[in-house]
């Protein structure tokens, strides 16, 4: 085989998520903080250690064949100190694992605050309750907030995303192409995600169903992305759907479908995708991606079975899977080998398929022997 490039792999690549059949299989990566732990360190030894960012990332490129995705690993405890503890996400005691709380700072009542104006809502009301030292003193605010962006800026421009675009091109890796287009917004994750939280979100649909419909309106006007005019193509817009998998078909329906068909089909229609983790099971409003598009969407699954979503869908849109992270840890090997191989010679033929994992690797032991042998079984069974 001719020596692999960017090109060469992105050229791959995207004959897999348009339905022609590729020279080989994709394989997609879930490199996240496990990575680290895989390279025998910790997210607070390798951040500022140019060297040991380098061999966190090599090591992975030289154990695990993988062609498309992303290769990081991220945190902000500095953020998270500054912030008084009220971030979301924050790094577990192991120094490895990523941890979220979710906080629900809007109270029930006040919709209709949200609804006349979301911006002065989220800033004036919002932000002072979920920081409340940022409103106290200007200085420390000051100081507070420079930390946060040193940290979080440094990242961007520092010597982890050198060394990650170097080896992306040593490796011919084809990272995916998410920046360029305009952010992928459904209102109802808005709510959901940032605003009233799960048990608050879900009272709502059922008891203030009229200010729900207000609402998502409101934040879809300010937030939706129109992708009519863009003149990108081959870009990704991405986005982590967490509410449907919660929803009965009424509420999807309703609720989430319109404002997601929208933005998916102007995507489509302008020559781009957008890449989704369908987290949680979407088996039952599945048949809706018939409506989009085709190629439009490129799915990550989580706890649905792809081989049951590839026979409604697969000719429509490309999935990622082949590997469940569970049985990974749970089953041997063996097992593990043999669901691989059934999900390529069920998805992969006629293309739209690319081998990958359900969950991301975010916590210690999930990259174990059993994933590596996995994806080696993957590299050599998808070239022939």
């Amino acid at each position: 085989m001719a020596e692999r490039t960017q090109a060469s792999t992105k050229e791959n690549f995207f004959k897999a998520i348009n339905h022609i059949v590729p020279d080989y299989i994709p394989k997609a990566t879930s490199g996240s903080n496990a990575i680290l732990e895989f390279a025998g360190t910790t997210f607070l030894e390798a951040e500022y250690d140019p060297e040991k960012t380098e061999q966190v990332m090599r090591n992975l490129f030289d154990n695990i064949p993988c062609d498309v995705g992303s290769v990081s690993y991220n945190a902000t405890p500095k953020t998270y100190a500054a912030l008084d503890h009220n971030t979301e996400t924050f790094l577990a005691p192991d120094g490895v694992t990523l941890q979220h709380l979710q906080r629900s700072p809007m109270k029930a009542d006040e919709y209709p605050a949200l609804i006349a104006n979301v911006d002065r809502f989220m800033k004036d009301v919002l932000l002072p309750r979920k920081y409340p030292t940022l409103f106290e003193e200007k200085e420390v605010a000051k100081d507070k907030l420079k930390i946060v962006l040193d940290e979080t800026a440094g990242r961007l421009t520092g010597h982890f995303a050198q060394i990650q675009k170097k080896l992306y091109e040593e490796y011919g890796f084809f990272p995916y192409p998410t920046s360029g287009l305009p952010r992928f917004c459904t209102p109802i994750d808005v709510i959901f995600d940032r605003l009233r939280g799960f048990v608050g979100t879900l009272a709502d649909l059922r008891r203030r169903p009229e200010e729900i419909h207000a609402a998502l309106d409101a934040i879809y006007a300010l937030r939706g992305s129109d992708y009519k005019q863009t003149e990108e193509k081959e870009r990704f817009a991405s986005y982590m759907s967490h509410i449907p998998c919660y929803l009965n078909p009424k509420q999807y329906d309703e609720f989430f479908w319109p404002y997601f068909k929208e933005q998916v089909t102007d995507l489509g229609n302008t020559g781009n995708k957008l890449y989704i983790f369908i987290e949680g099971k979407w088996l039952p409003f599945i048949e809706s991606f018939l409506d989009l598009p085709k190629d439009s969407l490129y799915n990550l699954t989580d706890d649905d079975e792809i081989l049951e979503l590839n026979k409604i869908v697969g000719h429509h849109h490309s999935f990622i899977g082949g590997v469940k992270m569970q049985n990974i840890k749970l089953q041997p090997l063996q097992k593990n080998l043999d669901y691989a191989k059934r999900v390529i010679d069920e998805c992969a033929p006629g293309g739209g398929f690319v081998f990958g994992c359900n969950k991301a690797w975010v916590c210690k032991g999930d990259i174990n022997q059993n994933l590596v042998d996995v994806y080696n079984f993957a590299n050599e069974y998808g070239r022939k």
